[in-house]
């Protein structure tokens, strides 16, 4: 079959827009606010070789799994639990499915923020004034931030709508960009006096830290919160690939191309940081929290810097970016297992855009529901990536591996570290990142961690996230039922289904 009529089966066109397309779904908030200020409080280089690491034996382990799951089913994530493991596991996928879901929801809420940073810092408002009441402001029982919230969500939902050709178009332009607009950002900031002390620091390696747990945890999250193992973020994607594409390789690519991104942000932060401001003070700013970091240390620092006015509209500009590239694919998830069960892409768009617009608004118009969520959906995301070692694990390791993974069109052959990696290493790592989580909850409240109430208790972690697996085991039956025609075959690649191609 040609390459032309084998694309007329496939929802991206080319290799190179399914490419974009996957590091768009990875680049996101947690690669240009949440990396530099991590990789600094956990010591530079030792952070970057931790970081890397976990990468390559939790992050691209997985993704592989979701991607072979997601091409040799053809389904979003119910469907695609209910084929490859069988129908009472349907429930897996819907956990899945749903917390991405409101994943999308409240991570909107970033674009409605640094929106309107960006045209205050435009119009030059925002220079001046006193950053911690500004955000405040904005992030809380502002209207204009929900009607940002709403315009920017309803955007995304017409860009899926669109279908994948048109995602891929979007992010053809809009991957290159976010790299340019880093790299020059990255270049004005290792150019200013003083920046050589940010960058010794940035790779600076230390044996303490290298051999601290806590390098090493801090490390796996990252990898958890940027390149995505567990949202099914891949495993949709891989439902409009090529039923031959070389599924690994282009995991590969995607998350070493994610880790770039991360590390040129990187340096287009701490070396402007550390040549500003005195180390202490520096320090202090790394560990003011993602939204502490950026929009009151960094926004300040902005200010006092050499050509700031620039840099910060730039700064804004490639969060905006970066947060609406993931989010078209974050939204995607919704959409495929509702086209799954017969709705048209149309209809699906609009649904999940009800949902979300409904799920969001209180993150919009509050700060505290805004942390809540994202602490919680952190939570319940850990389950994402367990359920798809489980997956893989009961079908078999091996099988997967050698029939579903290693076609004989790849490039590059996944070995059997891959194995130990998705039986062992992976879901030890998960499960300790776990309870290193929930030991640090109780320790912030260890009076009152149990109450569901509070802004980031363990308490509100269990009760949400209990709710969302018991709605998807009490619907299970109905959802597996539903789902759609079983394309999934013992040893072969089916194509794109008509549904998903309109």
């Amino acid at each position: 079959m040609s390459e032309q009529a084998e694309n007329k089966k496939a929802g991206f066109s080319t290799r190179l827009g399914l490419l974009m397309v996957m590091l768009g779904a990875s680049c996101g908030a947690g690669n240009i606010w949440r990396f530099p200020r991590i990789a600094a409080i956990n010591g530079g280089g030792s952070f970057i070789i931790a970081w890397s690491v976990a990468l390559f034996v939790v992050g691209i382990p997985i993704i592989i799994a979701e991607m072979m799951m997601g091409r040799a089913t053809r389904h979003g994530c119910p469907g695609a639990f209910r084929d490859f493991i069988g129908e009472k596991y349907s429930w897996m996928g819907t956990v899945l499915c749903i917390t991405t879901v409101g994943l999308t929801s409240y991570y909107t809420v970033v674009i409605a923020w640094v929106s309107q940073y960006l045209v205050q810092g435009i119009t030059g408002q925002s220079f001046g004034a006193d950053k911690e009441i500004m955000f405040n402001g904005i992030a809380n029982g502002n209207v204009v931030t929900w009607i940002i919230f709403a315009l920017t969500i309803s955007v995304a939902a017409y860009t899926v709508m669109r279908g994948t050709h048109f995602m891929e178009k979007i992010d053809m332009i809009l991957i290159p960009f976010l790299f340019l607009i880093l790299v020059i950002l990255a270049i004005k900031a290792v150019m200013l006096p003083g920046a050589l002390k940010g960058i010794e620091y940035y790779f600076s390696i230390s044996k303490e830290e290298l051999l601290s747990p806590q390098v090493w945890l801090q490390a796996i999250t990252q990898v958890a919160w940027s390149v995505g193992p567990g949202q099914g973020l891949l495993l949709t994607l891989a439902v409009y690939t090529k039923s031959k594409s070389d599924i690994s390789l282009n995991v590969v690519f995607q998350g070493t191309g994610d880790n770039a991104i991360s590390l040129i942000a990187g340096f287009a932060v701490l070396p402007a940081v550390f040549a500003l401001v005195p180390y202490d003070e520096a320090m202090g700013m790394v560990a003011s929290g993602n939204q502490g970091f950026t929009f009151i240390a960094l926004a300040n620092l902005f200010e006092v810097m050499p050509g700031g006015y620039v840099v910060a509209i730039l700064f804004w500009i490639s969060l905006i970016v970066a947060v609406f590239a993931s989010l078209i694919s974050v939204f995607q998830v919704g959409v495929a297992p509702l086209v799954d069960i017969g709705w048209s892409r149309k209809k699906s768009c609009v649904a999940i855009l009800i949902v979300c617009l409904i799920w969001g608004t209180p993150s919009a118009l509050s700060q505290s529901f805004f942390n809540n969520q994202d602490w919680m959906i952190g939570m319940v995301l850990l389950l994402g990536a367990l359920f798809t070692c489980y997956a893989v694990v009961k079908f078999g390791v091996e099988k997967a591996r050698t029939q579903y993974i290693n076609i004989p069109e790849n490039d590059f052959y996944v070995g059997r570290w891959w194995n130990v990696c998705i039986k062992f290493i992976g879901p030890g790592l998960i499960i300790i990142m776990f309870i290193w989580w929930t030991i640090q909850a109780i320790s912030w409240y260890p009076e009152t961690w149990w109450n569901p109430f509070l802004e980031d208790s363990l308490g509100t972690a269990i009760v949400q996230g209990a709710l969302i697996v018991l709605i998807s085991l009490i619907f299970n039956k109905k959802i597996a039922k539903s789902s759609g025609p079983k394309y999934f075959k013992d040893d072969g690649y089916p194509d794109v289904p008509e549904e998903h191609l309109q």
